[in-house]
């Protein structure tokens, strides 16, 4: 449970990287006073061969003189309180070898003998553990210090994440920043991305409710013509194989378009070579019914060999709703000017006095053709008075 949170596992690093280290401190210091005592030892016996060298005669050796090296008052005095445990002091016939566990210190005495007093390093090895034991308060007092040290510094340390956690919580608003927000750099920098992506999730969600608009109004020319094929048809009657093919057709692209719009998952289109000219042509056949019905023509001014590269859905998107936009309410029996010269496209015609549009349109058209201009860095124009309508639409920055 402790470990769960990332809190929880900070301290628990910090606390196990501070054990690591008291322990390599630890022993690296324990190593340093084994070896000052090793020191001490040594120099103890120096000392007390020395003394028996210079205070006997050691040319000759029984029991008799053993014990009365032993029975030395300055002997004594050294052996109380001192690091010499196990003495031992013998008449060699080799010169000795110190190791781990026993410390010798001789004087030679002729070619054969070798007067050697020796002693066990056990009692370093006694006061090192009887020095840390008599002392192990210390150790737990400074880890409780050091364990709540960490604990109130990892507090503080995500104290300014505590406050984003509790803004992006709370926030309504993804353009009100927490300017409380203290911590150094990184922080703030993080402070910004998540302002920054919260905004473009507000971005994204705005867009997400547009789309069911921007859908309504995609069908909207199609689901037109398919009445005009009915009215059609009805006027004179009968339907004929001629308008029920029509009709079909219609239905057709109502259910192209709807799996088109709902299918649109890349935000990037990738850029095509287009010419315009046969382009603009096949969305004014597209739209024949149209403006067949209202009687009015297209004068179409633009070069055959005219080509540009652009995202083609997003260019063809835009074209089609300023020209559905044109005949929308254009003058019965009109014509509808198309002009391109040096990337810029002008769609000119002349308002008819009938409040009845052939299409029902739902006010996005134009929204939408605004934020695909502004996506790519198009310039969109359009002037509309009582008489005239025209756009221009700039397609080269």
């Amino acid at each position: 449970m402790f470990l769960k949170t990332f809190k929880g596992r900070i301290l628990a690093v910090s606390l196990g990287m501070t054990i690591v280290s008291v322990s390599i401190f630890g022993y690296g210091l324990a190593g340093i006073y084994y070896q000052h005592m090793h020191k001490c030892l040594y120099r103890s016996l120096s000392f007390v061969t020395n003394m028996m060298v210079y205070e006997y005669d050691l040319s000759t050796w029984n029991e008799q003189k053993h014990a009365q090296l032993l029975q030395n008052p300055q002997l004594h005095n050294v052996l109380k309180g001192g690091l010499i445990d196990d003495l031992k002091i013998e008449m060699l016939p080799y010169e000795p070898i110190s190791d781990e566990k026993r410390l010798y210190r001789y004087k030679k005495i002729s070619e054969e003998h070798y007067f050697t007093i020796s002693s066990s390093t056990a009692k370093i090895d006694d006061e090192l553990v009887s020095m840390i034991a008599s002392r192990w308060i210390f150790f737990l007092v400074g880890f409780i210090f050091t364990s709540a040290l960490i604990y109130f510094l990892i507090r503080l340390l995500f104290a300014p994440f505590n406050q984003l956690v509790n803004h992006c919580l709370t926030c309504e608003d993804p353009d009100n920043k927490p300017k409380s927000v203290t911590g150094g750099v990184e922080i703030i920098a993080l402070r910004d991305a998540i302002a920054t992506l919260q905004q473009r999730i507000s971005r994204l969600q705005i867009a997400q409710r547009d789309s069911m608009k921007a859908l309504t109004h995609e069908l909207k020319t199609p689901l037109a013509q398919l009445r005009l094929r009915i009215d059609l048809a009805d006027q004179k009657g009968e339907w004929k194989a001629d308008a029920i093919v029509a009709a079909r057709e219609e239905i057709d692209t109502i259910t192209q378009k709807i799996t088109q719009i709902l299918h649109t998952t890349e935000s990037h289109e990738k850029s095509e070579k287009i010419y315009l000219k046969r382009s603009v042509e096949l969305l004014v056949e597209d739209l024949r019914s149209l403006w067949e019905h209202r009687e009015l023509t297209f004068m179409i001014d633009m070069l055959e060999e005219g080509v540009m590269v652009l995202p083609k859905a997003s260019y063809e998107r835009v074209i089609r709703i300023l020209i559905e936009n044109a005949l929308n309410h254009a003058s019965s029996k009109s014509q509808i000017f198309i002009h391109c010269k040096q990337g810029v496209i002008t769609i000119q015609n002349r308002i008819g006095s009938d409040d009845k549009p052939l299409i029902y349109s739902s006010g996005k058209g134009m929204e939408i053709a605004k934020t695909l201009c502004d996506y790519y860095g198009w310039d969109l124009k359009y002037i509309q008075t009582d008489q005239e309508y025209k756009v221009e639409l700039r397609l080269m920055g």
